[in-house]
């Protein structure tokens, strides 16, 4: 079976309008036998794409048929294959001389002409087909669209207009010859190739949103709005349509029609959820794209209010609307809308992250601790949220709860800022837990995570300088978080306290009074800086600062004492 497989497969090439080879009378039978099976045998291996095996059969074969021009037809077929594009375009030429009335030859010769970029030889190649085939479509399809490869873009429309005078309106006819006299920049006559578009195809809807977006590379924005409202009649609820009347809308800046397209859409029960999402992400785009226009504000809000209404069982609707309330700060419509996200979508750990996150933000610590266990449960091993419920119990004092988060949260996957982040906060945790080895080691892991966690730096550097211990590192880590944040009252404070530290009393009262200067000065700050006066032995300046102390935390009533000691 294997040896009739090929056998066959030559004869049927044999036998095929390209590669047929005549009779010749002038070589013997056993010569054009021996030629025939040489040919056969070359087209065999030429199938399978061993060129040089078909080569030297083929040659063979038309050497004893040099006037057979199947044999010619072969051998131009080969050399194109090689990329011989000279010896191709020789043969091929043979082959068409000697068989005029076989368009193949013809088209043979015009491919391998196009692809020598030989423009006259490929439209001579392709006229020369015509001539014995004056109404063959797809040869007046391959010379109109040569025309335009060659950039003979008018020569290309007359061949178009041939086609069209023989076999009547073709909608990818008119079509072309649009784009042709659009690259012409022919204004008129590519809208009146347009206006015949749209007469043929009236009630194709992507005809016509085809037609009005060729309007609008036209600059003919009424007409596209024209075919667009008439679109929208046939369909009201085609969302492509919708898109593109949003867009030109959208240009203008005329947000209320723009919202009353949308708004309509929203309503409709029977436009799917998913198709209105593209829709309003549409809008949302231009809300964030214009964050300063009032009005696209307003608009947006009530389509996304509009659309989470009207699908209230659709999460991502929800989480939209989410997304939007935090970009304004309503961070309490945002919550509304994550809540019912986290209901809909539970197992979908971003509308968690950002609910606990808003939380954390507005100081509603009691709120995060009491998500946390159904945050985590069904958005697992998730940093975000292990920290920031770790966080909120360090922030409301109960520091073994936030000790173990914060532990989940360092074993987590994360970036490697973040993780700075989580060390960084752990070493402020393990600090007031007073294991302060552990915490020296939390700071120096968030330190190596990134080296530009400046909050790390303060709070390390201050905890040193409270022990005393290592005061000259420490006053490099405070000096380099002061010029990340040079106006941070608690930067300036730890570093003036650090010189405090030092003995150097001026320094000190300087950066501790620049913190004060900010206005963002704890009670804390105000003791230190009386701490310092007290040392410079102004002990006016002292009572002063421990009394505004006092006056911003009761319970720091030793400060009292202090007063009496240093009262004349």
């Amino acid at each position: 079976m294997k040896y009739l497989i090929p056998l066959l497969i030559a004869v049927s090439i044999l036998f095929c309008p390209a590669y047929a080879v005549a009779q010749q009378a002038s070589i013997s039978p056993d010569e054009r036998a021996e030629a025939t099976e040489a040919f056969i045998r070359g087209i065999s291996h030429f199938e399978n794409e061993e060129y040089s095996e078909a080569l030297e059969l083929l040659s063979f074969a038309q050497m004893r048929l040099a006037e057979e021009p199947g044999v010619n037809y072969a051998l131009a077929d080969l050399y194109l294959a090689t990329g011989d594009l000279t010896n191709a375009a020789y043969y091929a030429g043979i082959a068409a001389n000697k068989a005029p009335e076989n368009k193949w030859y013809h088209l043979k010769l015009a491919e391998i002409h196009k692809k020598a970029g030989r423009e006259e030889a490929t439209i001579e190649a392709y006229n020369a087909a015509l001539e014995q085939h004056p109404n063959d479509l797809s040869i007046l399809s391959q010379l109109a669209y040569t025309y335009v490869q060659f950039g003979e873009l008018l020569k290309s429309n007359e061949i178009y207009d041939k086609i069209l005078k023989r076999f009547g309106s073709d909608f990818d006819i008119h079509l072309r010859k649009f784009r042709n006299y659009n690259a012409l920049d022919m204004r008129e006559e590519a809208l009146a190739e347009l206006q015949k578009l749209r007469k043929l195809e009236p009630g194709n809807l992507t005809t016509l949103r085809t037609i009005s977006q060729y309007y609008l590379d036209l600059g003919e924005e009424e007409m596209a709005l024209e075919i667009l409202h008439e679109a929208r009649e046939r369909n009201a609820r085609d969302p492509q349509t919708l898109l593109l009347l949003a867009e030109i809308y959208a240009k203008n800046s005329d947000w209320n029609k723009l919202s009353n397209v949308f708004v309509t859409m929203l309503e409709d029960p029977l436009i799917y959820p998913s198709q209105k999402l593209e829709l309003v992400r549409f809008m949302y785009v231009q809300s964030q794209q214009n964050p300063g226009d009032i009005e696209l504000a307003d608009k947006m809000a009530e389509v996304l209010l509009s659309f989470s209404e009207n699908e209230p069982e659709y999460g991502p609707a929800q989480l939209l609307a989410a997304e939007f309330f935090l970009q304004q700060n309503e961070d309490e419509k945002a919550l509304e809308k994550l809540k019912l996200t986290n209901e809909l979508m539970p197992h979908q750990a971003e509308p968690w992250r950002q609910r606990v996150q808003v939380l954390f933000s507005m100081e509603r610590y009691d709120e995060v601790i009491e998500l946390s266990d159904e945050a985590a449960e069904n958005a697992p091993d998730d940093a975000f949220i292990q920290f920031f419920t770790g966080a909120s119990y360090m922030l409301n004092g109960e520091n073994e709860h936030a000790l173990k988060w914060l532990e989940d949260a360092s074993l987590s996957p994360a970036n490697r800022n973040f993780r700075s982040v989580i060390h960084g906060t752990k070493g402020d945790v393990l600090h007031d837990l007073e294991k302060w080895e552990d915490a020296k080691s939390a700071y120096e892991t968030a330190l190596r995570l990134d080296s530009n966690n400046h909050t790390a730096m303060n709070n390390y550097a201050y905890f040193m300088s409270l022990r005393n211990e290592n005061i000259d590192y420490a006053l490099e880590l405070s000096e380099l978080a002061v010029s990340y944040e040079p106006s941070n009252a608690a930067y300036l404070d730890t570093l003036g306290w650090v010189y405090f530290k030092k003995g150097d009393y001026e320094k000190a009262q300087r950066y501790i009074q620049k913190s004060v200067d900010t206005g963002d000065a704890s009670a804390e700050v105000y003791e230190h800086l009386g701490d310092v006066y007290e040392a410079l032995e102004d002990f006016e300046n002292a009572v002063k600062w421990w009394n505004k102390a006092l006056e911003e935390d009761s319970e720091r009533d030793y400060l009292n004492d202090r007063i009496e000691s240093v009262l004349p």
